[in-house]
């Protein structure tokens, strides 16, 4: 009997305790909720949606939409080009299905939820990357500090497109690695699920196995060098890491491709010279750029903060520093490999001055406030339909296509680089000359052809006589099109602001 009483009495108290615990972890939730941290990070977010305003379209956000939507209609992957008269046919796979998805979903509330797409992708790079500076550095104040330091490089990526999610897997691997060093081993085990949906959507994550590499080969040793340093892991620990490192590399052959996905980053960087040498996201960074130029004082920045203050780094933050550095001048593209990999480090220097956060002082209404006021403020002045729509109409042939499908013209159509995709998603009756898809046209041998037309070279008219073509869909201030507009075998039919119809002389239908 009193055994019995002693086991109710117990049950009692736990149960107590469990209801007093609730009601101060809700308590505690609701505070960092409103809390200076918080409000920081809502300040990044704005700062982060504004730089992604004007960027919500790129070329390619066409196609990828058109192809996802084709694998949610028809529940099948693509294998060969079906949208081109120059590769129909040839073998193409989607690569970033799974991204391709992804936007295609939104999509279909058009183009007001693709904006939303953009704003919800945008708001968690943020968040990721002020709460990895925020683990890295210990310091809430000096990941705000940072993140917004490099936020300035970040808008150029933050286009609708598959590699907005290769940066936040990127960003998620790099948060479990850093738990799992805090002693939070179950962190790893995220990674292996986390690469099959990251190799179903995006190439960018080579970059991820190379961190957890990284991570491993660091844990080996433990040495000092000046201020480099090492630190190796306890055995088990890194056996874990390379199980780890392992069963992601596994992952990666968990798609409806097999291997070709896993094999496409490598094939992109030594078997496609042309599109790497031709496609702008692909140059060097130059100090033309003001992205380039930003980079330039920042690494100076970091320099003269090295000389002066000598500072202590860890070998594997030194190590993607530098790579992403490197990458980031390499192409223009990995610039923002660069905010992820720098916002960090940043951090960790500033932590060393930058007071820490005190919620004894904290002023959790005035934060409330501000923080209500920034969220109405982001609602309210969202774009409307009409303004997105003219956001799309100044960079692709909104009225040129209008015109075509009043005025349809027989014959193949010679386009725009630019405008292949925006095409394909709203002119489908129509195969284009190329598109986005540039690995695709490098092998049919049709992007060397399309480089020499576009410039206006003298073979241009050549080329296009090679490939039949009867009309061409052009941007207004493009070479080719000066080069027609001289030409006495063809006529110019229709013209906006943006764009210009040229036809075959005596080909065109009015």
């Amino acid at each position: 009997m009193n055994h019995l009483t002693e086991t109710v009495s117990t049950e009692v108290v736990q149960t107590e305790a469990v209801r007093t615990r609730a009601p101060g972890a809700w308590r505690r939730a609701f505070l960092m909720s409103i809390s200076f941290p918080a409000l920081m990070a809502v300040l990044l977010i704005v700062i982060a949606l504004i730089g992604a305003e004007p960027r919500l379209i790129d070329p390619d956000t066409w196609w990828h939409v058109t192809v996802g939507e084709q694998i949610l209609r028809t529940h099948t992957w693509p294998t060969a080009d079906a949208y081109s008269f120059t590769a129909r046919g040839a073998h193409w796979i989607a690569y970033e299905w799974l991204g391709d998805v992804f936007l295609a979903l939104p999509a279909r509330s058009g183009l007001v939820g693709m904006a939303w797409l953009q704003k919800i992708v945008v708001i968690a790079l943020t968040l990721l990357l002020y709460l990895y500076s925020y683990l890295v550095s210990g310091n809430s104040k000096a990941a705000c500090i940072a993140s917004a330091v490099v936020l300035p490089l970040a808008p150029m990526a933050f286009t609708l497109r598959p590699q907005m999610f290769g940066y936040i897997f990127l960003l998620l691997t790099m948060i479990c690695l850093q738990r799992f060093r805090a002693g939070h081993e179950r962190a790893l085990w995220s990674l292996p699920p986390l690469f099959v949906i990251w190799a179903n959507t995006h190439g960018s994550f080579v970059f991820g196995l190379a961190v957890i590499g990284l991570s491993w080969i660091t844990s080996l040793f433990t040495f000092r060098v000046g201020g480099l340093s090492g630190q190796q892991l306890p055995q088990q620990k890194r056996v874990r890491l390379l199980l780890a490192f392992l069963f992601c590399v596994l992952a990666l052959l968990i798609t409806p491709y097999g291997s070709q996905i896993a094999a496409n980053p490598f094939e992109m960087a030594l078997a496609q010279p042309t599109n790497i040498a031709s496609i702008q996201e692909w140059q060097p960074l130059t100090l033309a750029n003001p992205v380039g130029t930003y980079i330039l004082v920042f690494a100076l920045a970091l320099f003269v903060a090295q000389v002066i203050l000598r500072i202590d780094y860890k070998i594997e933050e030194i190590t993607l520093l530098i790579f992403a550095l490197y990458a980031s001048c390499a192409h223009l593209r990995f610039a923002m490999i660069f905010v992820l990999f720098a916002a960090s480090v940043v951090a960790a220097i500033l932590a060393r001055w930058v007071p820490p956060y005190d919620p004894s002082k904290d002023k959790y209404l005035l934060n409330a406030a501000i923080i209500a006021l920034v969220i109405i403020a982001v609602i309210k002045f969202r774009p409307s339909p009409y303004q997105l729509e003219r956001v799309v109409a100044a960079d692709y042939p909104v009225h040129a296509v209008d015109y075509l499908q009043a005025h349809p013209q027989t014959g193949r159509m010679f386009n725009e680089y630019g405008f292949g995709g925006y095409l394909i998603w709203r002119f489908p009756a129509e195969p284009v000359f190329i598109d986005g898809r540039a690995d695709l046209y490098e092998y049919a041998g049709v992007l060397p052809d399309y480089m020499v037309a576009s410039a206006g070279q003298a073979t241009a008219t050549a080329v296009l006589a090679r490939h039949d073509i009867r009309w061409c869909l052009l941007n207004r201030s493009s070479s080719l099109a000066a080069l027609l507009a001289e030409s006495p075998g063809w006529a110019q039919i229709y013209s906006d602001d943006l764009s210009v119809i040229f036809v075959k002389s005596g080909k065109a239908r009015l």
